[in-house]
């Protein structure tokens, strides 16, 4: 079949509205009688508060209304998976971001100005920033134990929750292995530096009891659920437009601005606007998970693992968010894309008092990638054997086990990966780094693997709506949020392609939760999977309803249809009828050429003891990563001058797309890997802005060589699998690992800074002296 759009560069169908202006973001929004908010927030990281007193801030000239959680008792907590978060703070600060106030006025300078006019009456208390000291005992507790919680030797209030994996005889294992390498590996928050700060526009219509928000989300519908909940209203009276999404990359699955803007606008009775800055950003909103991983790995002198044990302690911060699931899916990603027969594993998520910690690129894949490919480095460089072949030898193939025992059965291309790499790098084994004046090269391995779909049970679809317009056009109602990785565009082509029509014909309804379905979240690399799936099968029944109306129409038995640029042609004749005078037609039958499609595969939900299951995930993205980089021995300063990356993506639907993803995730690991780091200390953040939280430029910009393999035959539209955040994963771990080549130095953490990086080089050098 020829493929008019699929597998193509297409342009994205909303590139033209953003360089030109035209799209509007959140701040972008403007209402008439419109109210600026602010909010007050903590004092102190861990705090007994005794009051909140705000009536000095109510007398400033412009306030029109100063609240603290004594006026709003009705409020409920909410929370991504546990409801453990307040909207304003009662008792006791958890963290610098809790808020204790919020201000509405007639401009945002009173507004801030008159948070300086409310008084906080508090009682610090301990402050734990250590998710190891939080999981003690004796600690004192962040939040009130649950029953759930009770892990024997761990501290009830501070232990969020517990997973586990078991497979296999670990102990048999160990006792095959020929040597055994143990080692700890960290990683640190992260901040998302999406472009676009939290902001967003909200208006309460007292006579429908309708709240309408301009705010962006990588979920409508879950945060219309979650605002819904948290102000005890119905979840039709909470309805979210879409706007234009600066970047997300999991940030926005949280709730930022959403319940206080829609709280605010119920109170005033006015519109209101809420714009974070970036220090408030900074410091009050998620971060990726920090994570401690103890791997001990053992196998045989000709590469063969044996065995492996894990364990991974992570800290979710203040409260829960996606924690749980973020910290276990660490774990169940620990081995990577490798064979191991007899493995074990436990995770512990703690409550601590640092900034709340949640989705982030990878969910967990990305720290469990940086920790295994560490590890199988370490390995390879143990046994001295090439870190390629190694993997290669180890690496998944059809019929091979996840740590879940989910049997592999289709598109495993994680061999073609390492093969394409090092074909299109040039790659040798065994090759030795190079000195030349004062400039000292390595050359660097990782490859990861990535489960799509939100998997392990959860509930999982999308939905998409088409109907074809008096105009002629297609429009299409879907409520998956583009975040910049381009799924609208994937979207319009597919149903372009199933009907085969000019891809102008397809236009997009604004994302909105009052007349777009679920469409899930943006994140888990699923919507490619899921909203390009649910297009696909609405477009196949939106054809077989177009070519019924105009066999009805225009002969009375089945002839034989194509489309044609916006027209129904009746096969081997003259006889034609447009799109448009169709739909026209349809819809004065009472019968609209509409057609609804939804995807909803199942998945398994992982044995509590053992996290085994059948299908934990409906596919699984490979990638590999080789790295060069080049390092200066006087400063220890380390450029990325080269990275050849490999997705297996099953199959391309946008191939600009694809190569876009790779391009930013590698970019995002260059970060990961040498400068990225919120620091945080005793619950501060100490670098909450943009001139000391470091990020790649365009300076630090490598070439980058994206190759794509396809092994088809995935769950997704046409074999597809998801990108987005598989492109990420085995930036960071190749470039630590060319660092390792180039100095003979392994770092265990990220980032690796060129302090770091010159101190190893001059230890060495000592050493060696």
């Amino acid at each position: 079949m020829r493929n008019r759009y699929v597998g193509k560069k297409i342009d994205r169908v909303d590139a033209r509205d953003k360089v030109t202006g035209k799209a509007l973001y959140s701040a972008d929004f403007y209402l008439e009688d419109m109210l600026y908010l602010k909010v007050l927030r903590a004092p102190h990281p861990h705090a007994r508060i005794k009051s909140v007193d705000v009536s000095k801030a109510r007398t400033i000239p412009g306030v029109a209304m100063a609240i603290s959680a004594k006026d709003v008792p009705w409020v409920k907590n909410f929370g991504m998976i546990f409801k453990d978060q307040e909207v304003l703070v009662r008792e006791k600060t958890r963290y610098m971001g809790d808020a204790l106030a919020i201000v509405a006025a007639e401009t945002e300078t009173i507004a801030r100005q008159a948070l300086d006019y409310i008084e906080v009456d508090y009682e610090p208390l301990p402050v734990i920033s250590d998710p190891l000291k939080a999981l003690e005992k004796e600690s004192p507790y962040i939040h009130e134990p649950r029953e759930e919680n009770c892990d024997p030797g761990l501290n009830p209030g501070n232990l969020l929750c517990t997973h586990r994996l078991e497979r296999g005889d670990l102990e048999r294992g160990f006792s095959e292995a020929d040597v055994i390498v143990e080692n700890e590996i960290r990683t640190p928050h992260i901040e998302h530096v999406a472009l676009q700060p939290e902001a967003g526009v909200a208006k309460y219509d007292k006579e429908t009891g309708v709240c309408t928000m301009w705010v962006a989300t990588q979920w409508l519908h879950d945060i219309q659920a979650d605002v819904a909940q948290a102000l005890d209203m119905k979840t039709e009276q909470v309805q979210i437009i879409q706007p234009a999404i600066g970047g997300a990359f999991g940030k926005r699955e949280d709730v930022s601005v959403h319940i206080i803007i829609a709280l605010m606008a119920i109170l005033t009775g006015r519109p209101v606007k809420m714009e974070m800055t970036r220090e408030e950003l900074m410091i009050t909103q998620n971060k990726r998970h920090p994570i401690i991983f103890r791997h001990k790995t053992g196998v045989k002198k000709d590469g063969t693992i044996t065995a492996w044990k894990a364990e991974v302690i992570g800290d979710t911060g203040a409260y829960a968010s996606t924690g749980s699931a973020v910290v276990h899916q660490a774990l169940y990603m620990c081995t990577g894309p490798y064979n191991v027969p007899n493995l074990s594993g436990v995770s512990y998520t703690a409550y601590t008092n640092n900034t709340y910690a949640g989705a982030m690129r990878g969910f967990g894949a990305t720290q469990a990638a940086f920790a295994y490919e560490t590890q199988m480095d370490c390995i390879a460089a143990e046994l001295g054997l090439d870190p390629l072949e190694f993997r290669k030898k180890n690496a998944y193939e059809l019929g091979s086990m996840t740590p879940n025992g989910q049997i592999l059965t289709t598109s495993v291309g994680v061999k073609d990966t390492l093969e394409k790499a090092a074909e299109v790098f040039g790659y040798k084994p065994d090759q030795l780094s190079k000195e030349e004046n004062g400039k000292i090269r390595g050359i660097g391995v990782a490859s990861s693997m990535f489960g799509c779909g939100y998997g392990e049970g959860f509930p999982d679809h999308s939905i998409v709506d088409l109907e074809v317009t008096d105009e002629g056009k297609i429009l299409v109602h879907s409520a998956a949020a583009d975040v910049g990785q381009g799924i609208l565009t994937v979207v319009c082509q597919i149903v372009a392609e199933v009907l085969d029509i000019p891809l102008e014909l397809v236009e997009l309804a604004p994302g909105d939760t009052h007349t777009s379905k679920n469409a899930g979240s943006t994140s888990a690399t699923r919507q490619t999977i899921f909203s390009g799936n649910a297009a696909k099968l609405a477009a196949e029944e939106l054809l077989g309803k177009i070519y019924h109306r105009a066999s009805l129409e225009l002969v009375k038995h089945h002839p034989q249809f194509l489309v044609q640029e916006g027209e129904i042609v009746l096969q081997g004749t003259e006889t034609r009828i447009s799109l448009a005078e169709l739909a026209k037609i349809a819809r004065e039958k009472g019968d609209p050429l509409h057609a609804e499609g939804c995807y909803f595969p199942r998945t398994d939900v992982p044995d509590e003891a053992t996290g085994q299951g059948n299908l934990v995930y409906v596919a699984y993205t490979f990638n590999t990563h080789i790295a060069e980089i080049e390092i200066d021995k006087y400063t220890g300063e380390t450029r990325v001058l080269r990275v050849v990356a490999v997705p297996d993506v099953g199959r391309v639907i946008n191939r600009i797309g694809v190569e876009g993803q790779s391009e930013g995730g590698t970019v995002m690991g260059v970060g990961m890997a040498l400068m990225e780091k919120q620091v945080i200390e005793e619950g501060i953040t100490k670098n909450a802005d943009l001139s000391t939280y470091l990020i790649p430029t365009s300076l630090d910009m490598p070439e980058i060589i994206t190759e794509i393999v396809e092994s088809g035959d995935a769950a997704g539209p046409y074999g597809a699998k998801g990108i987005g955040e598989p492109a990420l994963l085995p930036a960071a771990p190749a470039i630590i690992n060319a660092i390792y080549n180039a100095t003979g130095v392994r770092f265990f953490h990220t980032p690796v800074t060129p302090d770091q990086v010159f101190k190893a080089i001059k230890d060495r050098e000592k050493k060696n002296s």
